[in-house]
């Protein structure tokens, strides 16, 4: 077993065809048929079943395919550095950074921008992802650097801590509850709600306080980012009760934020991998953001009682 069978693998199962796989890899489709035979006669068994010149892949190929995966980013990394150390560039000219789809497209094209007056010539490769897949990037090493709610659900990162903050009900500014300063659960009931994600323990938190205090509710829209849930609230499709950092940085949008009560305080930091020294492009970055959200946590903290904590 070598890794060009796995990439003919991985590009067969992605594309379902020795045709397509040819074309991805730039290689003969005899080629791709050569390296499935051999890949087969190393493990003992047969991955697809051929079919008047097709491949239906057998079960036991599906399986293989997250671990194959695994191994042909390892390897496109390395082909990577390679091709960056033989080209001259040095190891601190590309920095990876993963972080909520949410701070992409706000806090981070400022952090950038004053990142690269004094670095011009280094690239920054952004990652988008929920949190967890955003400690699971740093774990495979595909980012440098991330920023997570913490508790991280691994334990073996350095942990950065930076603020805590507290849960924020976002509506348009001309809905009735605008008129409070601050939002009980009672005062949810029979109004239109914008959750994020089943799969937040945070979500399932609220319903569960819902249903004790038996306040009528309906989940009208679920998403799985606060910007999306902002944008919902702002068009008058209900109350979205998302963390108060990161609806803080929609206030361009037209809604109301009010603090939720009782509040679910969230902590958030950046993690990188222990025992993995920063370079001194990562610790400037790391520098500069800190400085850039520890600055917006203090405005939003100064405009409304968001509850965050630097």
């Amino acid at each position: 077993m070598n890794l060009k069978q796995l990439e003919v693998l991985k590009a067969v199962m992605a594309v379902g065809s020795t045709v397509g796989a040819s074309a991805i890899l730039k290689i003969s489709q005899s080629a791709i048929s050569r390296h499935l035979t051999a890949l087969e006669a190393d493990i003992g068994f047969e991955l697809f079943i051929r079919d008047k010149g097709r491949l239906i892949p057998r079960p036991e190929a599906r399986a293989l395919v997250p671990e194959v995966e695994e191994l042909t980013e390892v390897l496109a990394r390395v082909k990577r550095k390679a091709a960056d150390l033989k080209a001259g560039a040095g190891s601190d000219t590309l920095l990876r950074v993963a972080f909520p789809h949410s701070m992409t497209t706000t806090v981070l094209p400022g952090v950038l921008t004053r990142f690269f007056e004094d670095r011009p010539r280094v690239v920054v490769e952004v990652l988008p992802g929920p949190y967890g897949a955003i400690e699971q990037m740093v774990q495979s090493r595909s980012a440098d650097l991330g920023f997570v709610r913490l508790p991280t659900e691994d334990q073996g990162f350095d942990i950065h801590p930076l603020l805590r903050g507290g849960t924020t009900c976002v509506m348009a500014k001309d809905h009735p509850l605008a008129e409070k300063e601050v939002i009980e659960l009672k005062d949810l009931s029979s109004t239109d709600l914008i959750l994020l994600g089943r799969q937040r323990n945070a979500r399932n938190e609220l319903e569960d306080e819902l249903r004790a205090s038996r306040v009528p509710h309906r989940c009208r829209v679920e998403v799985h980012s606060v910007e999306a849930a902002c944008a919902c609230a702002a068009s008058g499709l209900g109350i979205a009760i998302v963390p108060g950092l990161i609806a803080s940085f929609f206030r361009s949008l037209p809604i109301a934020l009010r603090p939720f009560r009782p509040a679910h305080a969230s902590d958030y930091g950046l993690i990188t991998l222990p025992g993995m020294p920063l370079s001194r492009t990562a610790e400037a970055f790391i520098e500069i953001f800190v400085d850039e959200i520890l600055a917006k946590a203090a405005e939003t903290s100064r405009i409304d009682a968001a509850g965050i904590e630097c």
